[in-house]
């Protein structure tokens, strides 16, 4: 079922009238940028008091939040946020501060504390960011979903002060926020010994778990501030009041050809996450590079949600959890054959989860959730959830959603029995 991201009309209206005065990069910028201020005023982030009244304004908040933590210095580098070399004229602003204004009440704006918003309003504004990047954001109810399939058990695994997590094509973090909190409140759900979930070493622990690669830098800037604004906003905080050796473990890399990054060494986390780009390569000489870095999946016109999946194993810890949200026309392809008969079969697939008659906002393409670990087959058994038929409309809210709520329910009804056959298993050897 095709979809249009939300509100992306008034969004790219908003920046066709404030690039003709600074050109469409510029006009990406100073939107979001703005919508930033208003985030970080409105929750008490930043020591202003009052929502920006003029470019200088916003212009002002920024360089207080690069200089409010390290992790957040890109936003004075004109190359991630291009407003620094555009000035702005005075029917640009006020289109911007009247968008922005009428956006606390009809948007919603940006004006959830977590940055959600924030991060559907970047999609939605940047043409360039959605079509040459493929930033496509990963709904929240999805994302936790994808996390019970995988951050869960390897937190279960491992414990919470050890589990490390990371999602190599995080755009502006939408699994990261849930990740965060997921590791944050682990404590609650009965497992492990981890610190209140308000406290400051649940927060400082949540931060260490996540870590993120984004093509886009200003989508790796924002999924930063996202993290470290959710933190401060928990303490009652603004973000110059956090510990500055608090990390936010997000980088801006081309996570298929970028060897030297830290975060992408091979063989160090116990969950990898991710909801990868399903488009093909259109420039050539990035198509090679890539096919001759992943031979073994790269086949034919192949889409780069099958290199990513050849990442994704690589940066697992073996018997590591991997779950991807994908485009399913790997089953359905030419280019998918090798991948499916000589690649998929080394690894102890877990669940496969179809979802392309679920109705996701801003994709579409039909999709399926995969689940391995990281360690050859275990037996010959593969959990699937299958699907009967698609949306008969387009749901009010999709979360609740027929199609997707019927996927839920199983997924979820599956977990909950396989969790108490192990706790009776468990008793039993006990006594």
């Amino acid at each position: 079922m095709n979809s249009t991201p939300p509100l992306s009309r008034s969004y790219e209206r908003l920046v066709q009238l404030v690039a003709d005065d600074v050109g469409n990069a510029a006009a990406v910028s100073w939107a979001h940028a703005t919508a930033v201020a208003h985030h970080g005023v409105r929750h008490g982030l930043v020591a202003a008091s009052e929502a920006p009244a003029s470019p200088d304004a916003v212009r002002r908040v920024l360089d207080e939040l690069a200089g409010a933590h390290p992790a957040l210095s890109g936003f004075l580098d004109p190359q991630a946020v291009p407003l620094w070399s555009a000035p702005l004229n005075t029917t640009s602003w006020t289109a911007l501060a009247e968008f922005w204004e009428a956006g606390a009440a009809v948007h919603d704006g940006p004006h959830r504390v977590d940055g959600y918003r924030l991060g559907d309003a970047y999609q939605a504004l940047s043409r360039d960011a959605r079509r040459s990047r493929a930033l496509c954001q990963t709904p929240p109810w999805i994302a936790e979903l994808l996390l019970e399939l995988s951050l869960e058990p390897a937190t279960d695994e491992v414990g919470p002060q050890n589990v490390r997590m990371i999602d190599p094509a995080c755009g502006t973090g939408h699994i990261l926020l849930s990740a965060f909190h997921f590791a944050r409140v682990y404590r609650r759900r009965g497992r492990g010994t981890g610190a209140l979930p308000g406290t400051q070493a649940s927060i400082e622990r949540a931060l260490q778990t996540v870590r993120g690669v984004d093509l886009d830098p200003y989508a790796a800037l924002l999924a930063r501030y996202r993290l470290l604004a959710t933190s401060a906003a928990i303490l009652h905080s603004r973000i110059d009041q956090l510990p500055p050796s608090w990390p936010a473990h997000v980088a801006c890399a081309n996570s298929l050809l970028a060897r030297d990054e830290p975060l992408l060494a091979p063989g160090q986390y116990h969950c990898v996450v991710g909801n990868p780009p399903y488009i093909t390569v259109a420039d050539a000489r990035q198509r090679d590079l890539i096919r001759k870095a992943y031979p073994r999946v790269a086949a034919g016109k192949f889409p780069l949600a099958l290199p990513f999946c050849e990442l994704m194993f690589s940066l697992a810890v073996p018997g590591g959890h991997v779950a991807q949200l994908t485009s399913n026309a790997f089953m359905k392809r030419e280019f998918g054959r090798r991948f499916v008969t000589e690649y998929l079969p080394q690894f102890d697939m877990q669940w496969v989860i179809d979802t392309s008659g679920a109705y996701i906002p801003g994709h579409g393409t039909p999709t399926v959730i995969l689940c391995h670990r990281v360690r050859p087959p275990q037996g010959d058994t593969v959990i699937t959830v299958r699907g009967v038929r698609g949306e008969p409309t387009i749901p009010t809210d999709p979360a609740r959603g027929k199609v997707w709520s019927a996927i839920a329910e199983a997924v979820r009804y599956r977990l909950a029995e396989n969790r108490l056959k192990k706790a009776l298993a468990q008793r039993d050897n006990i006594a």
